[in-house]
């Protein structure tokens, strides 16, 4: 009796995936052996799994974040199989043939050592489903095997066999390299905190599904203390490499870290850090300066987001791949304008109809429809729904992924559903607690809901994070001030925003003016805003009942209407132009 030449091993939540890579082998000509349709469970479908790992051509692994995440499972065992047969074969004779379902990072992929000895394939979409499978027939093909007539012993298939990790190609992302940190001093303290923050930033960058790392074991090997980070990128196949160094005088320690563009040998970020050093306070040194490097690199504001969506800006939609496109979309945070946002919004959806498994790609658009909504930016039909709808599909797609858990969150608050927005928030917060945009964001919303001490506390973890932060991370703690009268110490915060093309700083501003008196201000503050947004007479309430329960609004209104600006009533009326936004005040002196 024949045996299939092709053994496919997935976990069950990948079930679909695998039937699709089936389908697309099946319908190359080549035998597959899938287990959902060859047999029902029992001891028999346990010897046949056996039967079969022991006699076909091919093993395909295919490796996910449902394999990621699970320590447990049926797979598991299969992948064990596999390689106890692979250690009675050859060396040059491959047999594994690895495969990546979603956009899970390969060096953080928890499989065999074996497997990564061979190239890897990301099977992400039906079009590189379709590739992959006209490859393995022309594989088994010039090896000489039959799809229909494979023996005990596997035929030896022309596969390239690497001795280590191959070279990691661009459109599998830009990899992040954590080389260990050198400690100077001789103090095994010391040491020991080199050694724990190279790992936490490790595992803090591996919390943002965008980044893609290279894991301890690789970016651990030997490199010389001279040798240029280009040499060490190229060698690791990494397009940024971050180092660092720890050194100790008297009772001070300078922690020093940099972030290198290995393409270009540019340097994008350097810090240094001065603290008073104990012993016994390495764990709370470590705790403090962690978050703060991976933030400042790693969040939607950080180096590597920005550094990673201009080097795509150039591309077209339907040039640029999935995982480009939600790199491009951070872009939409640095220039927030209708035309940005149309041309990110067109970026998403191609990823998303490209690769409709991408959670990022799905948890980004999300965010883009909710800008429809918010700023009336190119706005379409029902912005909430399909938000809503896009937001689930991400987070069904990746339960634990901070990004998709924000999407959600934000989209249940502009739908007035309270109870689920803190539901998703909360896990959004503790799934990436070094995630600024997301704490000052979900922070802010937290506030607008009405529990705004605890609110307030979650946007100052934020500006505690990244110095880099955008201005609008303040403008919840102004509204806070400003709710509770304190007009002085509103005026006080929001001269931290910095953002003069923002209309929300000069509605702010206007507000505050307003209710402080200061008449010349206030008018210098309302000929902004209505220069920003023209339309604000009739924008700016709908915006307010988006964002703020009906107490801070009305109060936000009034202070509106000190600083001259007339807005419509509850009722609708029309706003008639009072004197501070009559055209011909609003002209420049």
């Amino acid at each position: 009796m024949t045996s299939p030449a092709i053994f496919l091993s997935y976990a069950s939540q990948d079930a679909e995936a695998a039937r699709r890579i089936c389908g697309a082998l099946r319908a190359a000509g080549l035998e597959v052996w899938f287990d959902q349709s060859e047999l029902r469970g029992g001891d028999a479908w346990d010897a046949s799994i056996r039967k079969q790992i022991k006699e076909c051509a091919l093993f395909v692994p295919m490796i996910s974040a449902s394999t990621n995440a699970r320590s447990e499972g049926y797979f598991r065992l299969e992948w064990k199989l596999a390689v106890d047969r692979s250690h009675l074969m050859a060396d040059d004779q491959p047999f594994f043939l690895p495969v990546i379902l979603d956009d899970t990072p390969e060096p953080a992929a928890r499989v065999p050592d074996r497997f990564r000895e061979r190239q890897w394939t990301r099977l992400n979409n039906d079009s590189a489903i379709a590739v992959f499978a006209a490859r393995v027939g022309k594989l088994l093909s010039a090896s000489g095997s039959s799809s229909t007539t494979v023996t005990n012993t596997a035929p030896v298939l022309k596969f390239a066999v690497v001795a280590q990790a191959p070279p990691r190609k661009a459109e599998e992302g830009f990899w992040v390299a954590v080389l260990p940190f050198k400690h100077r001093g001789g103090s095994a303290d010391v040491e020991a905190l080199a050694e724990g923050m190279s790992e936490e930033i490790i595992t803090g960058l591996l919390r943002f599904s965008y980044l893609r790392v290279i894991g301890r074991g690789a970016s651990a090997s030997p490199v010389k203390e001279a040798q240029d980070s280009r040499v060490i990128g190229r060698e690791l196949g990494a397009r940024y490499v971050m180092e660092g160094s720890l050194r100790q005088a008297g009772a001070t320690l300078r922690v020093s870290v940099q972030l290198v563009d290995a393409g270009t040998g540019a340097h994008l970020w350097a810090e240094t850090y001065d603290r008073p050093f104990k012993p016994e306070d390495i764990f709370s040194l470590q705790d403090e300066l962690v978050p703060k490097i991976v933030s400042t690199v790693a969040d939607a504001h950080g180096i590597l987001p920005h550094s990673m969506s201009e080097a795509v800006r150039g591309k077209t939609p339907e040039q640029l791949t999935p995982y480009e496109a939600v790199l491009r979309s951070f872009g939409y945070g640095y220039r927030m304008s209708p035309e940005e946002h149309a041309v990110v919004r067109a970026c998403l959806e191609h990823a998303v109809e490209v690769a409709p498994s991408y959670a990022d790609a799905w948890a980004m658009l999300a965010l883009l429809y909710l800008e429809e909504y918010s700023h009336d930016f190119n706005v379409r039909p029902d912005p909430l729904g399909r938000a809503l709808q896009a937001a689930r599909r991400a987070s069904d797609l990746a339960p634990s992924s901070a990004l998709a858990n924000n999407a959600l969150a934000r989209t249940h608050f502009f739908r007035k559903e309270i109870p689920a927005f803190r539901v998703a928030a909360e896990r959004a917060l503790s799934q990436n607690p070094f995630n600024g945009p997301t704490l000052a964001g979900l922070g802010a919303l937290i506030a607008y809901s009405g529990d705004w001490e605890y609110g307030c506390g979650v946007v100052e973890r934020a500006l505690q994070l990244n110095p880099r932060h955008p201005g609008y991370y303040w403008m919840a703690l102004v509204l806070n001030a400003y709710r509770k009268h304190d007009y002085a110490g509103a005026l006080r915060i929001a001269m931290n925003i910095n953002l003069p093309d923002f209309f929300g700083t000069h509605e702010a501003f206007a507000a505050i003016y307003g209710q402080l008196g200061d008449r010349a201000a206030a008018s210098e503050a309302v000929r902004e805003l209505m220069r920003i947004r023209p339309d604000y007479l009739t924008f700016g309430r709908r915006r307010l009942e988006i964002f703020l329960a009906p107490d801070i609004r009305e109060h936000l209104l009034e202070g509106l209407r000190m600083a001259g600006l007339e807005t419509p009533d509850d009722a609708g009326t029309p706003p008639k132009p009072a004197d501070a936004v009559n055209p011909s005040r609003i002209q420049s002196p």
